[in-house]
């Protein structure tokens, strides 16, 4: 897939740019990743390639996006695996290519044309810069920031959106390292991946990019906030529309105790089980009077699978290229 403005004047400046893999998944949502695909085809970087997995979408929407977008690579999974797992499968596909990047990007976002180049001139002008994620905003209101930066510490139960919900105005305007990378749109270089792995599939739906973001910097690599690469984000919409919010609750809470078991020292417990405390017993809360049982019980459920799940150390091996995925 390539941009709509491109032509043979393109390709000499086309091979002199580094090779970035956009991996986008698609479940029943063929909507949002036409949206998304458009918008791509609007950027001024001519050098990508999108492959999109389908996590086993029932509504015709992989068959309606290969015909509209026939120069993307099309991936079928049976069945819905997952945000990492479904990511992965992208990831394996595109290495054979030796792409110098691969952008984990949601399929409910759009981008602004400038997006991936400004990542890109980032990213090369710092060989530690490994991860990178740009300014994010709210479909709606649009001047409204949903990411501009993340922190994340060994004894919080939940990382931190930096400037979310507030109008931008400008304050965070300022390329900076940070400690929490979102899977949102996540640009990383191939060469982090081959040292620190894929992503861990333990997760499921999402902290996924919490665990490769902890990884990145434990390997010495940098994560930085790009403010001059914009994108606008639907959140959460794919989620709501086809799980529901129980589920997101369940995942939200595991994963925060999965987590903290996988890289936090145990000295940090009391502090980490005073902060997922307070999450759980204001949504217990705040559930119980809405009337809203299921929620309850999900918060609950998680807590037990955060506890028990195996840990292992199997998607932390180094990623080697193999064969394409048919």
């Amino acid at each position: 897939m390539q941009p709509a403005n491109s032509s043979s004047q393109n390709v000499k400046e086309e091979k002199a740019l580094p090779k970035v893999s956009i991996i986008i998944l698609n479940w029943n949502s063929y909507d949002l990743t036409q949206d998304c695909l458009l918008s791509l085809q609007k950027m001024d970087y001519p050098a990508f390639e999108v492959v999109l997995v389908d996590n086993g979408s029932t509504d015709g929407s992989i068959e309606k996006l290969q015909q509209e977008f026939p120069c993307a690579r099309f991936i079928s999974n049976g069945r819905n695996l997952g945000f990492p797992a479904g990511n992965n499968v992208g990831i394996h596909d595109a290495l054979p290519r030796n792409p110098d990047y691969l952008l984990l990007l949601n399929n409910d976002t759009v981008v602004a044309p400038d997006f991936l180049s400004q990542l890109v001139r980032v990213a090369e002008s710092d060989p530690k810069a490994g991860i990178l994620n740009p300014k994010i905003y709210y479909s709606e209101p649009s001047d409204h920031i949903w990411y501009a930066g993340g922190m994340n510490k060994p004894w919080w139960s939940f990382p931190k959106h930096l400037g979310m919900q507030q109008r931008d105005n400008g304050k965070y305007n300022e390329t900076r390292e940070v400690s929490f990378i979102t899977g949102c749109a996540l640009l990383i270089k191939t060469e982090v991946v081959r040292k620190i792995g894929i992503l861990d599939e333990v997760f499921f739906l999402g902290f996924e990019d919490v665990d490769w973001s902890n990884r990145a910097l434990q390997a010495g690599y940098k994560a930085i906030y790009v403010p001059a690469s914009k994108i606008w984000h639907k959140v959460s919409i794919v989620t709501k529309r086809n799980l529901g919010k129980a589920v997101k609750d369940f995942y939200y809470v595991r994963n925060s105790i999965l987590l903290f078991r996988k890289h936090s020292p145990r000295k940090y417990w009391p502090l980490f089980a005073l902060s997922l405390g307070r999450h759980v017993a204001y949504r217990t809360a705040g559930y119980a009077v809405r009337l809203e049982p299921d929620r309850v019980v999900a918060l609950y459920k998680g807590i037990w699978s955060g506890c028990r799940t195996k840990i292992t150390e199997s998607s932390q091996q180094p990623a080697v290229s193999t064969q394409p995925f048919n």
